[in-house]
Parts: structure tokens; C-alpha cells; sequence
């Protein structure tokens, strides 16, 4: 007989509830800047990584390519992302952070970057790389789970 386990016992349960959390501490901070946590991800992917086609940004962001799309479209019109034409793919569009998703980003930076601190509170350096490697492989078994379906 399968024991019942209660939901708080469930990988997934407890990595989202901790993710809404996350996202809460963070929309708190971006607010300010006029971002959502989504938005600011999609800009520091590409302050990060460069410019990039949106279909990449969106396996990047593993968000579906009509979600990306609405939050570029968002970020054309306040001047923190351009689109152009990709060269090699009349159909597919190349996108990139502008100078002024930059300033806004470096300016973000040290509140992103207290928070972060204040989460890691008290647990060890050592704790973190375990921490890091788990939701590594957690994130691998979920990913294989999906192809073998």
C-alpha cells in the first residue's frame, strides 16, 4: 500500500510556494524601476547573454514565445529593448537590450543584490553549493521526466 503523503511533502509543492515567495521579494524590488521580475529576467538574459532571436529568449526564459513576445512589446515601447529584422530569417527577430536597460539594470543591481543576501541569511556557503547542485539535478530530473513522456 502507497502512503499518502501530505502536499507539503512534494518537491514540486514546496519549490513553487518557495518561487512565489521569491517572486514577491523581488517584484518589491524592480517596482520601483517600473518592471515586473519577469521583465527584469528578460533584460538581464540579455545584458547577460546579448542579443538573441525572441524564440531564443523564450527557451532562455522557458516561457512560451507568445508571453516573451507581450513582454517585449512592452519593453520597445519604454525604450529598454529594440527589435530588428534577423539577417539570416526575414521571419524571426533579433533582440537586445538598450543602453538604457543597462543604466536601469546596474541600477537595480544593489537593491537585487541585498535582497539576495538577506535570503542566503544564515546558511553557509557550503550549504548554498549543495543547495545550487540539488535543484541542478532536480531541475535535470524534471526536464528527462518530460522527453520520456
Amino acid at each position: 500500500m502507497v502512503s499518502k503523503r501530505r502536499q507539503r511533502e512534494y518537491i514540486g509543492y514546496r519549490v513553487y510556494n518557495t518561487q512565489r515567495a521569491l517572486h514577491k521579494s523581488l517584484e518589491a524590488c524592480v517596482a520601483a524601476a517600473g518592471l515586473t521580475p519577469g521583465q527584469w529576467n528578460l533584460l538581464s538574459q540579455l545584458e547577460e547573454h546579448g542579443a538573441m532571436t525572441q524564440k531564443q529568449l523564450a527557451e532562455r526564459l522557458r516561457k512560451e514565445q507568445a508571453t516573451v513576445t507581450r513582454s517585449i512589446e512592452r519593453l520597445v515601447q519604454r525604450g529598454l529593448v529594440v527589435r530588428t529584422p534577423n539577417p539570416q530569417d526575414r521571419r524571426a527577430n533579433i533582440v537586445e537590450a538598450t543602453p538604457e536597460a543597462s543604466r536601469l539594470l546596474a541600477e537595480l543591481e544593489p537593491a537585487v543584490a541585498r535582497r539576495n543576501s538577506e535570503l542566503a541569511e544564515h546558511i553557509s556557503d557550503e550549504d548554498l553549493s549543495v543547495f545550487f547542485d540539488v535543484l541542478d539535478q532536480i531541475d535535470a530530473n524534471a526536464a528527462r521526466s518530460l522527453e520520456e513522456q
